[in-house]
């Protein structure tokens, strides 16, 4: 038998582990009693397209013997071979493997024992079945196989996000160097027309503030984000009321909520202790309410809402009543310079960073956030974070 052994490919045996045996086996076994001949096992093989039979003593398997041992012992004994016991000639003493066994373990006993054929026996020892060396290498070729597609499969979809992501940084470089320009232009405007002008060069000194604090922002939220990723930006927490991250935020939006006749809605929890950084959480609330005030029709209602979770967290929601998000795009609102087309698309001066900035400084905390569209009458769009009881 020793002599049919192949060598099992190292490859083969890693990816064998998680199949079993009992699943690769071959349940159909042709046998023979222990006290047969030599001539009743012929018959069998002959009667079967079979190489091999295990041999049985009771129930129990005692050996197993093949075409090539009655081969043998009928060129050593020419004359009357055919009257020899099965048990003379059989292969023993017998390794076997058990149903609960891998595949991996039993190409290893193959291997150790240099066999090519186990039988698989039950509990007690009841025979179950037989597996080859070739049954097992072709379970590991299969697996192998469906590993190597499934590898293939991700290594593509990794390869597409890492296209787009590229893609989307370079949009994302054209966009800031596109708004910085414009800001430096602004600047450079408003300098010239002050030298020209040094009696109304006091006018001009909004216009400067404005462009320097659009760049300032373009340029914190970038190395924000870029820091929360990493987890270099350390949280510092407090206890605050609810009030004091609110109210200001409130009020910082109330101008540009005014101009376009939007209500801001206040309800739920106000003095409320909650514990958090409250830098990062008030800019957490003051980039889903421009958000949301930026997408709201005139003369509409942005809602904030903030209540106790049943842990004792804090839940907030900003909702409004623009248009709504397609179901297929709110699975990627959060990620790195997305916006709600999918694609990065400059908006009311977003660079795609605001949700993800949100994003990252609630889960620092440990907290959730969802987005939620339709949001009221089957129009518009919320989004709800959870901060919990106390940050992680």
């Amino acid at each position: 038998m020793s002599d049919d052994l192949q060598p099992v490919p190292s490859g083969v045996a890693q990816h064998a582990a998680s199949l079993r045996v009992a699943d690769n086996m071959s349940s159909r076994v042709h046998c023979v009693a222990v006290s047969a001949t030599l001539c009743e096992a012929a018959r069998l093989l002959a009667e079967h397209p079979i190489s091999c039979l295990v041999v049985l003593d009771g129930e129990a398997p005692a050996g197993i013997i093949t075409e090539r041992d009655i081969v043998r012992e009928a060129a050593r004994k020419p004359e009357g071979w055919g009257a020899t016991s099965v048990r003379d000639v059989m292969s023993h003493p017998l390794h076997v493997a058990d149903t609960g066994a891998t595949v991996a373990e039993v190409i290893a006993m193959c291997a150790r024992h240099r066999v090519r054929r186990l039988p698989v026996v039950a509990d007690g020892g009841r025979l179950a079945g037989i597996v080859t060396q070739t049954d097992l290498v072709r379970a590991a070729y299969r697996h192998l196989q469906s590993y190597a597609a499934e590898l293939e499969r991700l290594i593509g979809e990794r390869t597409a996000e890492l296209h787009d992501s590229e893609s989307r940084r370079d949009d994302l470089v054209d966009l800031t160097v596109h708004d910085v320009k414009n800001s430096v232009c602004v600047i450079d405007s408003a300098l010239d027309m002050m030298e020209q002008d040094p009696v109304g060069a006091a006018s001009f000194v909004p216009l400067l503030r404005r462009a320097s604090q659009r760049i300032g922002h373009l340029v914190c939220t970038l190395l924000d984000v870029n820091r929360l990723e990493t987890g270099a930006m350390p949280l510092r927490v407090q206890d605050v009321p609810w009030a004091s991250v609110c109210e200001p935020v409130l009020a910082e939006t109330g101008l540009l909520a005014r101009a376009k006749s939007v209500v801001l809605n206040r309800t739920g929890e106000n003095h409320t202790v909650v514990r958090c950084d409250p830098a990062l959480v008030e800019r957490v609330l003051l980039n889903l309410l421009d958000n949301a005030i930026g997408v709201a029709p005139d003369r509409s209602i942005v809602d904030v809402h903030a209540e106790r979770t049943a842990e004792g967290g804090m839940l907030v929601r900003v909702g409004n009543r623009g248009r709504t998000i397609a179901p297929e795009v709110l699975p990627t609102l959060f990620r790195k310079y997305r916006q709600g087309g999918g694609a990065p698309v400059k908006r009311l001066g977003g660079w795609g960073l605001g949700l993800t900035f949100c994003r990252l400084a609630v889960e620092r905390h440990g907290g959730t956030i969802r987005a939620i569209s339709p949001y009221v009458d089957g129009e518009g769009a919320a989004f709800e974070f959870v901060l919990p009881a106390e940050p992680k």
